[in-house]
């Protein structure tokens, strides 16, 4: 069922908050009452997509940068929350660091990355998570804040993981945990423990892996944080499962299964798969099929390609204990099959050695023999992989070891010259002797040096008085500028004041000939032009090339948008700005605002900002 009525109504509200021809305000209390509502109906109803377009649309007129990243990252992250991790979420999120970034906060600037960084990981592409992830850790180094680096850190090292590179990952996550211990973050600690355990695990050190995880799901058992308990279980069971401990498994599995059953499908997918493979290893190996096939089904509505790699294979396994070789071939196909299309070299890897396994047991020599021909291949290219990066720490280790070997020589060497030294007194003097000569020698070149130093010295210091006058003098025609264009401010309000007084007594004495004479006389709207003309002349001689770059890249510009211009340039508020044009604050808005449609600015530009850069 789609919420059509009330996706009408937040088009409605949004029309409301937004006038786009007028103003560039907006009411942040309606912008949260639309998010709080979608994220209340996630779940429970199939929403619009449509109004993601009108948001983007209508965050891009918000005018305060830090409030527009907000909200960008909040409905960014709804609609990954909704599973669609798409260009527009990645859009949205890559808006939201844009804005937060001409704000110049640096701090939260990281948590924009983080954002990007986080979408980037998700997607599986590990080079872009760990550039997005580097660009963090600079960010968070620059804002200073112990938790952000750690965060950036801890980014970095899941990017390595999806590399394959363990020991920088070791590297980058020991730095997290440090980080986050000390500012007892605790849920910091075990998020990053479940990424050490992972690499434990990968680098064949399961004890280590096992305990990574215990602390990890003890910190959020604590916290009363029970489906990241329970997945921080399901974690441990893999690594109990690997070195055959099954009573371990017995022990953990249930709890954790008894918390995701009904909250978290992915998770309980993986409980299906540990169960399964807790069977084939007690034997039970119908048991064990009906739960792989418990989780397939769980697996079909998330559709993750790794987990049914997995699956699969281990319904191979189970099958050929069971004595039934042609259904496991048929799952063997099936693995095959996924793994083709995925970008995990590794279930490729176990999916073809799986296959020319299952296709020999039903006499299918020929696909047996290419599975395992295609095996060697992949897995001759990934170890070449592998040696190139051994290789490369080889490389570094053996130049380190190169230059320790150059220092001992060198040492060993100034020994020697220092006993022929000792031996020969007469040498010494004649060296002692040269070296009272070359010292002269350099001190008459240092005193040369130094002379001609201090004499540079003097004339930077001449041209730094000299700069100093010249600014002294521009800030003075600049005190003179702002003071004429004060007191043109009240000569125009006084001038107004009485040609409305004029009018008035006008309108009481008639058509007096006086009053017509007197009125006739001050010329007032002259005055006031002339007051301008006298002002705008002075600000163009103080500023020559501001002028002609203006004039130049806009020829449709009025005296009156040269004066704002001129008055803009000067820094003054709109309330100064109002005083001196004598027009009201919406005047100016109106003002500024056809100003903006004439130098051909966006909604994003900065008014300010772009007349201070001509």
């Amino acid at each position: 069922m789609y919420i059509k009525k009330t996706f009408c109504a937040f088009l409605f509200c949004l029309s409301s908050l937004f006038n786009f021809s007028q103003t560039e305000t907006f009411d942040k209390t309606a912008l949260d009452s639309i998010y709080n509502h979608l994220k209340s109906n996630l779940g429970k109803q199939k929403i619009d997509l449509g109004i993601f377009d009108t948001l983007n649309d209508a965050l891009e007129h918000v005018g305060t940068d830090t409030t527009a990243a907000l909200f960008y990252h909040k409905f960014a992250n709804l609609r990954l929350d909704m599973g669609h991790w798409d260009s527009i979420a990645e859009q949205m999120h890559q808006k939201g660091y844009d804005r937060i970034k001409t704000s110049g906060y640096d701090c939260k600037l990281a948590v924009s990355q983080f954002n990007l960084t986080r979408f980037a990981l998700f997607q599986d592409d590990p080079n872009l998570t760990l550039k997005r992830a580097s660009h963090a850790l600079e960010i968070a180094n620059r804002c200073g804040e112990t938790e952000k680096i750690a965060h950036a850190q801890s980014y970095i090292g899941a990017a390595y993981i999806n590399l394959s590179d363990y020991k920088n990952a070791l590297k980058s996550l020991i730095d997290s945990e440090k980080n986050y211990t000390s500012i007892n973050d605790s849920s910091g600690i075990a998020m990053v423990n479940l990424d050490l355990a992972m690499v434990y695990s990968e680098m064949q050190e399961e004890e280590k892996s096992i305990e990574a995880t215990k602390k990890a799901a003890l910190i959020y058992k604590n916290k009363g944080e029970e489906l990241r308990y329970a997945i921080a279980l399901i974690d441990m069971c893999s690594s109990y499962l690997d070195i055959k401990q099954t009573d371990s498994v017995q022990k953990y599995l249930p709890i954790a299964h008894k918390i995701v059953i009904n909250k978290h499908q992915l998770a309980n997918a993986y409980v299906y798969q540990h169960y399964g493979n807790l069977n084939i290893q007690l034997g039970d190996y119908n048991k064990a099929i009906d739960n792989l096939k418990n989780a397939l089904k769980v697996n079909k509505n998330i559709d993750d390609s790794s987990l049914n790699i997995n699956l699969y294979n281990f319904l191979v396994v189970a099958y050929k204990k069971k004595n039934a070789p042609r259904l496991a071939y048929e799952y063997a196909l099936k693995s095959d099959s996924v793994s083709k299309i995925s970008n995990d070299k590794y279930s490729r890897l176990k999916s073809l050695l799986t296959l020319a396994d299952a296709s020999y047991e039903v006499n299918n020599n020929t696909l047996s023999h290419a599975s395992f021909k295609e095996y060697i291949k992949l897995k001759d290219s990934i170890l070449g992989a592998d040696k190139i990066k051994e290789i490369a720490a080889l490389e570094k280790f053996y130049e380190a070891e190169k230059r320790e070997n150059q220092i001992k020589i060198h040492q060993q060497e100034n020994d020697i010259l220092s006993a022929k030294n000792k031996a020969s007194n007469n040498r010494n003097i004649s060296l002692f002797i040269a070296l009272l000569l070359l010292a002269a020698i350099a001190y008459a070149f240092i005193n040369k040096f130094r002379l001609k130093a201090l004499k540079q010295e003097a004339i930077a210091k001449v041209k730094e008085l000299e700069n100093d006058n010249l600014n002294q003098k521009v800030d003075y025609q600049k005190r003179e500028l702002a003071s004429k264009a004060l007191h043109i401010a009240q000569k125009n309000e006084l001038l107004t004041e009485l040609k409305a007084d004029l009018s008035e007594l006008k309108k009481q004495n008639g058509n007096n000939v006086q009053v017509n004479h007197l009125f006739n006389k001050l010329h007032i709207e002259k005055q006031i032009d002339d007051n301008w003309e006298q002002f705008t002349n002075q600000f163009i001689e103080m500023n020559p090339d501001f002028y002609g770059n203006i004039t130049n890249s806009y020829s449709n510009l009025t005296k009156n948008d040269i004066r704002l211009i001129a008055l803009l340039k000067m820094k003054f508020d709109s309330n100064t700005i109002a005083s001196l044009l004598n027009i009201s604050l919406e005047g100016v808005k109106k003002a500024r605002y056809r100003l903006r449609k004439k130098l051909s600015l966006s909604s994003e530009d900065n008014l300010e900002n772009h007349i201070m850069s001509l």
